[in-house]
């Protein structure tokens, strides 16, 4: 499968409350002054093959699950106060507070990008968290130049939910309008 394009990043912060846009539901698609997304890496979704000798050969090769399930995202302009709540930083008085007490909530995860088809390709993560390494700055050279997005991590654990569990990952390729809500209904997106 030949991914084209990066569309949408859906981002549902799992906190047992009902989705609601802007306090625990963002959508990065590009609207202006509300971010867009860029680049996004996806990888563990195999395990680690493991060949397992027996009788002096090879006998068989251990490669069940899945690896270090992460996305490697790029975003560009993402608004601070989503920036804040997705990283765990603690906001008073208009101030943002890294430290100790920071902790990132658990999320899910939803890319949305299109198949060299044409196809609507759906790449959902049940569950897992963010984190940001680093803020870059650089000096301005006088030119006009392209900005450089922000870099995000998404660190996937197994669902836990009864329909979901021990997934890491869900999937769907097309234009099925009752799939595409079974999808997002799984990752809390929709009701």
């Amino acid at each position: 499968m030949t991914l084209v394009g990066f569309k949408r990043a859906t981002i549902r912060v799992l906190d047992g409350q009902a989705a609601t846009a802007g306090t625990n539901l963002f959508v990065v698609e590009g609207k202006k002054g509300e971010g867009a997304t860029q680049t996004v890496d996806v990888t563990g979704l195999s395990s680690t093959p493991i060949k397992v000798f027996g009788s002096n050969i090879a006998y068989y090769v251990a490669n069940k699950g899945v690896g270090d399930v992460k996305a490697e995202l790029t975003l560009l302009d993402i608004l601070e106060k989503v920036n804040d709540i997705l990283l765990g930083y603690k906001v008073k008085d208009k101030l943002t507070y890294i430290g100790e007490e920071s902790e990132p909530p658990y999320c899910s995860l939803l890319l949305e990008s299109e198949t060299l088809a044409g196809e609507k390709a759906y790449f959902g993560f049940l569950q897992g968290q963010f984190s940001r390494d680093a803020v870059n700055m650089k000096t301005k050279k006088g030119t006009q130049e392209e900005p450089d997005g922000d870099k995000y991590e998404f660190t996937s654990v197994a669902s836990d939910d009864e329909d979901t569990k021990g997934n890491y990952v869900v999937k769907y390729i097309g234009k099925e309008e009752e799939t595409i809500k079974k999808l997002k209904q799984q990752m809390k997106i929709a009701e």
